[in-house]
């Protein structure tokens, strides 16, 4: 079985690099486990089993780690590796050979004549997290001492002075162990094949996490030692240990290979029937097994994390998400379901924004979630041909949203007199590029949006589109001369002569002309608002100024507010947010625009296959086997953000499967 992923000494042994690298496993629940290649928790969402109290969010960490130690002859050899004081200490890294994700993780120690071997496998819709130990060189017997750190604390927090930690656990049958989080913890349970369990002397430990001080958060947090599980490992005899939340922790078998094997199975044969010509395609399968970590469900709900490990569900990046994460992939009922899942908290022409970790209620203040709701509903419509579902009550919210728009909905969204939309209040940030920053706006975009109004058009399109299958002859023709004069009065007020490009946005101080990637959707969409000539000079200027290898530049260089680098506090980091750092998923809207603009054919799948390389490569980097939120605007484009984000592996699946039926079709 050929890995996924395969890391070698040269950088497992070098803190620098492998700290850069950091692997992720999901359970489809909204929990998750996540670390460095080297064990290391170099962040505080790092944790090997990380549960949500109300699925799929409020998740809390309960595991950490493991802190293993080798005994052989005598001596001891740590294989943990984590910060404390500033540094390495223990520095178990110095014997990890080889790191590999297939698809779980795989870390190889080599001590003298030994090699041992650990992997992690995340259960999937259970919150049990499996280690496994086994030899894989050596005679006769070696010891391995793991002790487990716990905590009890949300991923957003850490623990600091009195830690607050229960330190109470108790010994069960055999050797299984039960920690009690707390009062408003769930239990603990650890099942082993462990020889014995014992108290250790210092029974706290506090770790430092080098991202989040660079990030400008707390940094110090203070873990419970629990306990001490010791292992006697022999070519022929392994161990492990099942760690999980709640009762059924301690019958779960152990079915690494099963489990693995269904996984490479269920990626092979969707890998097969996307595309039959590349049906061994490594990337093909990392992009697929990628898009599974965002899909959560809850009973017959069905939700995306927008990205791993710090967001909620927001929206707007569930409704561009799904075209990739499941329609390409042939989950039409999961799409179906997540649609419907929306409608309970649709109000009046909007739908939420986000949905809070805490579990309160969603916020609405966006402008073109509820549009990209229309263009999900349009999209899942032409791949499934699902007329029953659209008709109701898919089509209704539709209709519900245009009457609202035209009308009015909160936060000043309205149609204005000519037919485009105009949206926003003062403090409010209502499209994508929504940073504030000391309750200041870092990007100003009150008034006429360039890419709302190409997605309004987008929306009365499918209005008539939808009329006109349901023979509502009348409402089709409405639709129709509506999204003309929609059209008309976009081409006239949107031109930018001197620029030879979009606006945009139209304020009330007059028009924006600093050139962003949101005139894309101009030519991108399925009904683009611009053709001919000037599409083709808004793609010539996106191409000019803000095409990077890893995506497009949120503002061009040269502009006084441009920022080259993501870096740095939070607030330095939100002004930099959209004036110039690079979003990978806004490669999906430039290939599609390149399409529209240069025409379908081979020639033209190669030419986006090219471009799509770096991206490809990036699956070896960072989050291995993920996309990144976002990269620095300037070489060597430093990916920044979450390790793992839906719509970034979204629209880079969506548009290589749209590029390998092109390479084989011409069409």
């Amino acid at each position: 079985m050929t890995p996924l992923i395969d890391i070698d000494a040269e950088i497992c042994q070098y803190p620098v690099q492998a700290l850069k690298r950091e692997w992720l496993l999901t359970n489809g629940l909204g929990g998750y486990a996540s670390s460095s290649i080297l064990g290391c928790n170099s962040r505080k969402y790092h944790g090997l089993l990380v549960l949500p109290l109300k699925p799929p969010l409020k998740r809390m960490v309960l595991l950490a780690k493991y802190d293993e130690r080798l005994i052989w002859k005598d001596r001891e050899y740590n294989l943990s590796t984590n910060f404390h004081d500033g540094h390495l200490e223990p520095d178990g890294y110095k014997y990890l050979v080889n790191f590999r994700l297939n698809p779980y993780p795989v870390f190889v120690f080599s001590i003298g004549e030994w090699e041992i071997e650990k992997r992690i496998i995340l259960s999937h819709e259970r919150n049990i997290v499996v280690v496994h130990y086994k030899v894989l060189d050596g005679q006769g017997a070696v010891r391995l001492v793991v002790s487990p750190l716990v905590t009890f604390r949300s991923i957003h927090e850490v623990k600091s002075g009195e830690t607050g930690l229960n330190s109470f656990y108790a010994v069960k049958e055999g050797h299984d162990v039960l920690y009690k989080a707390g009062e408003d913890g769930p239990d603990l349970f650890f099942k082993s094949n462990a020889e014995k369990v014992q108290d250790v002397p210092e029974r706290t430990v506090e770790l430092e996490y080098p991202v989040e001080r660079d990030r400008g958060y707390e940094y110090l947090d203070r873990l419970l030692r629990l306990c001490e599980l010791t292992f006697e490992l022999s070519p022929g005899k392994s161990g492990h240990i099942i760690a999980g939340a709640g009762t059924g922790a301690s019958a779960v078998p152990l079915f690494f290979e099963e489990e693995q094997a269904r996984l490479l199975r269920a990626h092979s044969r969707k890998s097969l029937e996307l595309s039959p010509s590349r049906a061994k395609d490594p990337v093909l399968l990392e992009l697929i097994r990628a898009a599974d970590d965002f899909v959560v469900k809850k009973n017959s709900e069905v939700s995306i994390i927008a990205g791993y490990p710090w967001f909620s569900i927001w929206g707007r990046d569930s409704m561009i998400s799904l075209p990739g994460l499941l329609l390409a992939t042939g989950r039409f009922e999961e799409s179906r379901n997540m649609l419907l899942s929306f409608l309970p908290f649709y109000q009046l022409g909007l739908i939420p924004n986000t949905f809070p970790e805490d579990g309160e209620e969603p916020l609405y203040n966006s402008v073109d979630a509820s549009l990209w709701f229309i263009h999900a509903v349009y999209e899942y419509y032409c791949s499934t041909k699902d007329l029953n579902t659209v008709r109701t009550p898919l089509f209704e919210v539709i209709k519900d949203i245009i009457h609202h728009y035209i009308g009015g909905a909160r936060f000043g969204i309205h149609q204005e007199s000519d037919g485009l939309i105009l949206a926003g209040e003062k403090g409010a940030q209502l499209t994508w590029m929504d940073a504030i920053v000391d309750k200041t706006v870092v990007t100003p975009r009150m008034g006429k949006n360039v890419e709302i109004n190409a997605l309004w058009y987008h929306a009365l399109r499918i209005a008539a589109l939808f009329s006109d299958l349901f023979d509502d002859e009348e409402a089709y023709a409405a639709y129709e001369i509506h999204a003309e004069r929609v059209r008309q009065s976009f081409e006239t007020q949107f031109w930018n002569e001197a620029g030879q490009c979009l606006y945009d946005t139209l304020g009330t101080d007059g028009p924006d002309p600093s050139i962003r990637p949101n005139q894309i959707f101009a030519v991108s969409l399925p009904h683009p608002i611009i053709t001919g000539e000037k599409a083709q000079a808004v793609f010539d200027c996106v191409t000019r100024h803000l095409l990077t290898p890893y995506g497009l530049r949120s503002l061009a260089p040269g502009h006084p507010d441009y920022k080259p680098r993501y870096a740095g506090s939070q607030k330095m980091r939100d002004s930099a947010y959209h004036q110039g750092t690079v979003w990978p998923w806004l490669m999906g809207p430039y290939i599609d625009a390149m399409i529209h603009v240069k025409g379908p054919s081979r020639a033209l799948a190669k030419e986006g296959l090219n471009l799509l390389e770096p991206l490809l490569r990036h699956l070896q980097d960072a989050g291995l086997g993920t996309l990144s939120e976002i990269f620095d605007a300037e070489p060597p484009h430093t990916p920044r953000g979450c390790i793992a984000q839906a719509i970034s592996v979204a629209e880079i699946l969506r548009i290589y499967l749209k590029l390998l039926q092109l390479s084989h079709t011409g069409q």
